[in-house]
């Protein structure tokens, strides 16, 4: 973004070819007087969000795959970019799709799949139909049309504030949670009602892990929602309405082994660089202690994090051994918790940092390039 260009230096001297953007949507572009009024509230960035979307301007590359900075990719996403990239009688294709864990592993594949997404089901009421994105992974196939079309009706901002049947946007239930205003909602609404079968909803507690918990524990609607899965049911009663009480068998996805992890996002398990451990906090508002104290498994977030470090520590000895030793790893002295932290943290919030390569190391040794 146009606001930190002038940290672009130290990223390209990692290797990363930098692009400086400003946000697509400015406040004052929007016609709706609602959104226009709210939009910068929004959880987390306001209109800023909005500059995720010009992945779908990397056009001189067949994907392109968007992550929020907290991530870890646990293993390949190859099987995604075949069923993107081959025809689907492929056989790689065919073979992919039989490996990609879905939410929905019932329903049928599209014909073509334009973007592979997960949905904020941690955020998600069991009593709504619709659920935002989570807006930390995208993987898309670039288009600059499908950029355009995003502005359009961003900017004509046909939002109605409010969360349920009838609000959000264009009144179709797109509103009230988390992003709902930016990313997370406007993914949501374009893939499921301007380009419907398009998209493909991959499983939360493997692809864009956040490890959180899955089940409805109020305080809102208790009595009748308590223990449910938090998305909302795909199976109806005899008389058509949603089938609640058995709407119970949704993988815990703080218990997910980590071998079965592709991609990891550090959200509620808190930022590995943070050096904390992933204790609930303490809510002001009492009804929420229940809740909290549910949200994650300390344990197994707490494992997860040591996995980032171990990819921390894997780039740092493939980069002494791609300059010749002249690069060399962290200490790691730091004592605190060092079963997790590796010995990259010297207390809560005490981060060693990585210390970035001479100026004139060229990043493409470490790939033999």
């Amino acid at each position: 973004h146009t606001s930190c260009a002038q940290h672009a230096k130290v990223l390209e001297r990692l290797g990363y070819e930098i692009l400086v953007r400003d946000h697509p949507v400015k406040k004052e572009d929007i016609q709706g007087e609602w959104l226009r009024k709210h939009i910068e509230a929004e959880n987390c960035c306001g209109s800023a969000e909005f500059i995720k979307l010009y992945a779908y301007h990397l056009t001189n590359h067949p994907i392109a795959v968007h992550w929020d900075m907290d991530v870890a990719i646990l293993q390949p996403l190859d099987d995604l970019y075949d069923v993107m990239i081959y025809p689907n009688t492929h056989p790689r294709n065919v073979a992919a799709r039989k490996r990609i864990e879905r939410q929905h592993p019932n329903e049928a594949w599209p014909e073509t799949v334009d973007a592979f997404v997960t949905r904020d089901i941690t955020s998600a009421q069991p009593w709504e139909k619709v659920t935002g994105v989570q807006g930390g992974f995208l993987v898309a196939r670039p288009d600059v049309d499908v950029f355009d079309a995003y502005i359009k009706f961003i900017k004509e901002g046909n939002y109605i504030g409010g969360r349920g049947n009838g609000k959000g946007w264009a009144g179709k239930g797109y509103g009230g949670f988390q992003g709902a205003m930016a990313y997370q909602g406007v993914v949501a609404y374009y893939y499921d009602q301007l380009r419907p079968n398009t998209a493909v909803e991959l499983n939360v507690c493997r692809w864009n892990q956040v490890a959180a918990d899955v089940l409805w524990r109020g305080p809102d609607h208790y009595n009748e929602h308590h223990l449910q899965c938090r998305e909302h049911p795909r199976t109806t009663l005899p008389d058509g309405k949603p089938d609640y009480k058995s709407n119970t068998h949704c993988e815990d996805c703080r218990n997910t082994p980590i071998e079965h992890v592709k991609t990891a996002h550090y959200t509620a398990c808190k930022k590995p660089w943070e050096c904390k451990i992933a204790n609930p906090r303490v809510p002001r508002d009492k009804r929420q202690k229940y809740r909290l104290e549910n949200l994650v498994n300390v344990t197994y977030c707490m494992d997860l994090v040591r996995e980032w470090f171990h990819l921390r520590q894997e780039f740092e000895m493939a980069l002494e051994v791609a300059s010749n030793g002249v690069v060399k790893p962290s200490s790691r002295n730091g004592a605190y918790e060092d079963q997790y932290f590796m010995g990259y943290c010297r207390g809560s919030g005490g981060y060693i940092a990585m210390e970035p390569p001479p100026e004139d190391f060229d990043m493409k040794m470490m790939y033999g390039i």
